[in-house]
């Protein structure tokens, strides 16, 4: 079983004896707003439904996305988390190599050795004092990519970048897989609905091409990761193998409904950015202020913070800093076993304000700790 990602609060509350309820994850890059108002209710009025099957293939969920993005049902694919198509594709695509820009999530690098593809790793990237956005940043990647490509290729690009919080906008992407048509791009937007709108910051609003998949996730900008419920966009060859090879009620009864409902709370996705925005800039701003920890700015919710503090036993500070928060019942990401970053990150995903100020609280009260 693949292991070392962020959100295990189940693994920490053994470890404390306490609730997993108990614990406070800035771990897991998900939204942390309550759900909306209806939304229990909703459920619970159709909580009988757990003795029927699911949609064999989730089509009411399909007409739905049909609607809001202007593309025909057959153009989604619903599956179990983004992570079925992520291991799903590789074995279907019929490609030479993957290419997969580093720093950035373990599972494609995983998916495709698990596949038995040579896999091409790009230090694309860099990590600077500033990663909101920037173009001249945009067009290193997009160039060390371009160079890394040949035909037969399966390329895997998050964007908004995990863990660095790199964002490219569609149109020069756009531009990059139009001039690769015998490669196949896997683009993974779980995070692109914390950055701008769908127009701003989605391919899906662009035109997708014979040789583009896009990976949508829920569980991120709902706050609904229990669920493991996600979708692929896309056309071609490549998906109607996607769509063939599918399995059927892959999506459960439960996860069916909730999309149902959230689906239907359009405004949802914007309360939740700007809340994600403003809490991400309000610990920015209080890190900063912290002796031997400095936050890099991001296009997204969650960031990197460089950890410098000293500690005897010669141990990564980001390490150190991370394992006494879990004696506090505090996860953040240790980015240590991210393949292609230096050592040292931590990644923190904002909180309520109320978990915030307990998290910069113990931070604080470590680095006193250790500096003394």
């Amino acid at each position: 079983m693949l292991k070392g990602h962020g959100g295990d609060i189940y693994g920490l509350a053994r470890e404390l004896g306490c609730r997993p309820e108990d614990i406070l994850d800035f771990s897991s890059n998900c939204s942390p707003l309550p759900y909306p108002d209806g939304f229990h209710s909703f459920i619970m009025e159709h909580l009988h439904q757990l003795h029927w099957l699911p949609e064999v293939d989730s089509h009411s969920i399909r007409l739905l996305l049909s609607e809001i993005y202007n593309l025909p049902p057959e153009a989604f694919l619903m599956g179990n988390g983004t992570t079925e198509w992520i291991f799903s594709i590789p074995l279907l695509a019929e490609m030479k190599q993957a290419v997969i820009p580093l720093p950035t999530y373990s599972d494609y690098i995983d998916a495709a050795r698990l596949a038995g593809l040579k896999t091409v790793t790009v230090p694309a990237f860099p990590v600077s004092e500033s990663l909101d956005n920037k173009e001249p940043l945009q067009m290193e990647l997009l160039n060390s990519l371009d160079r890394a490509i040949s035909p037969g290729s399966l390329v895997y690009l998050c964007n908004p970048n995990n863990p660095t919080g790199q964002f490219v906008a569609p149109s020069p992407l756009m531009e990059l897989i139009s001039s690769h048509p015998d490669s196949i791009f896997v683009v993974d937007e779980s995070y692109a609905q914390f950055v701008g709108d769908d127009h701003e910051t989605s391919l899906i609003t662009h035109e997708v091409r014979d040789n583009l998949i896009v990976l949508r996730s829920f569980s991120k900008i709902y706050g609904i990761p229990g669920l493991r419920v996600g979708s692929i966009v896309g056309r071609g060859d490549i998906f109607s193998r996607l769509e063939q090879q599918a399995r059927p009620w892959s999506v459960n009864r439960m996860a069916q409904l909730a999309l149902h409902f959230l689906l239907g709370h359009p405004d949802l996705v914007k309360v939740t950015r700007e809340f994600c925005q403003q809490e991400r800039n309000y610990l920015i701003k209080e890190i900063t202020a912290m002796d031997g920890i400095a936050p890099i700015q991001a296009a997204t919710h969650f960031f990197l913070a460089k950890v410098s503090l000293p500690d005897k036993s010669g141990a990564e500070s980001s390490r150190i800093l991370a394992e006494r928060l879990r004696t506090k019942g505090i996860l953040i990401r240790d980015c240590s076993n991210f393949i292609g970053l230096d050592k040292g990150y931590i990644r923190i995903s904002p909180n309520i304000r109320e978990a915030n100020n307990i998290l910069l609280k113990q931070m604080q009260k470590t680095i006193v700790e250790l500096r003394s």
